[in-house]
């Protein structure tokens, strides 16, 4: 019996482009480790480098593809990874979040007007809040927007901004908000953020001082006081909880706020933010949405799966 074969090039060139495109790879996280300033840009380098699509190799009608959906824009002379618009996302920690600073209000970062999909660790939102603020504080939606006002004068055509919690974090740095050392070379997984999830509120003056959730196994003597470990006993901080929901519907209404307002609206002016303002240069009190629509919010979890686990009193993990 003869063997059946299938003629692939036979196929009209729309339908081949739909199968060359499914063949590319899904959703990713590019966790932004460096940066270098060459020629007034800043290409970037990542923890990963996840290995380009077969596409790029297998023929040039599927390598054609593979450069409509995706490139190599992020780094210098294209020596970066592939990286898909419309699928992956750039994410940038707590300790990176400088490089989204502006200068005179152009942007700088390699490539970031084709990112459409953006990460911000939850650190890189608390920090810089005033002191004695509650979520809802007027002062607080200020500070959000001119997190995203920074973000949008880097990154102009963003269609989704991810808020991003990792599950597991170590003490140091911000007291329990770091990522325990060496996870970076692991895989990360994003997994949908309940609203309910309970997140610590204190203001980065007074650094987030949360061991495990609620405090509870830390010794509260009330919800509201947690004692936060190596500090003298009878020592305690203060303490507030809010949700996930709270915190992202004040996002949304700082978005709008920041959609509706004029150039004239003072922000708040942070140091990794809105370098150059007041140096005559208008374009730095614009936030240009595009397609004059605020990003989308999405809150995750962040998950390494592969990640060995461990017990040890230094490493705690967020629960709903």
């Amino acid at each position: 019996m003869a063997e059946e074969t299938f003629n692939f090039s036979g196929l009209p060139s729309e339908i081949r482009a739909l199968i060359w495109e499914a063949t590319l790879p899904p959703s990713r996280i590019f966790h932004v480790k460096g940066t270098l300033t060459l020629d007034q840009e800043r290409p970037l380098n990542f923890h990963i480098l996840h290995p380009p699509p077969l596409a790029l190799r297998i023929c040039s009608e599927s390598r054609t593809v593979a450069l409509q959906k995706g490139g190599f824009f992020l780094a210098h002379a294209g020596a970066g990874p592939w990286f898909s618009p419309k699928r992956d996302i750039l994410y940038f920690d707590r300790n990176q979040r400088h490089m989204l600073r502006s200068s005179g209000g152009k942007t700088q970062i390699r490539g970031g007007d084709q990112v459409l999909h953006v990460g911000m660790e939850w650190r890189a939102w608390f920090k810089d809040v005033p002191r004695q603020t509650t979520p809802g504080d007027e002062d607080v939606r200020l500070h959000y927007r001119s997190v995203v006002r920074g973000l949008c004068l880097q990154l102009p055509a963003l269609e989704t901004i991810h808020y991003i919690l990792p599950r597991v974090r170590h003490k140091g740095g911000v007291t329990w908000g770091r990522e325990p050392y060496g996870v970076t070379k692991y895989h990360a997984e994003l997994v949908h953020l309940p609203e309910t999830t309970d997140i610590p509120w204190a203001g980065a003056g007074l650094g987030i001082r949360i061991a495990v959730h609620n405090g509870a196994a830390a010794g509260n003597a009330t919800p509201d006081v947690l004692v936060t470990p190596g500090v003298a006993e009878g020592s305690r901080t203060m303490l507030s909880m809010t949700t996930w929901g709270e915190i992202k519907a004040n996002m949304e209404r700082a978005l709008e706020e920041e959609l509706r307002g004029g150039q004239e609206d003072q922000v708040v002016e942070l140091d990794w933010t809105l370098e150059g303002e007041g140096q005559g240069n208008e374009e730095i009190k614009k936030c240009p949405f595009a397609g004059n629509q605020p990003p989308k919010i999405t809150g995750w979890w962040l998950l390494r799966k592969d990640c060995p686990q461990e017990e040890h009193p230094s490493i705690r993990e967020f629960m709903t």
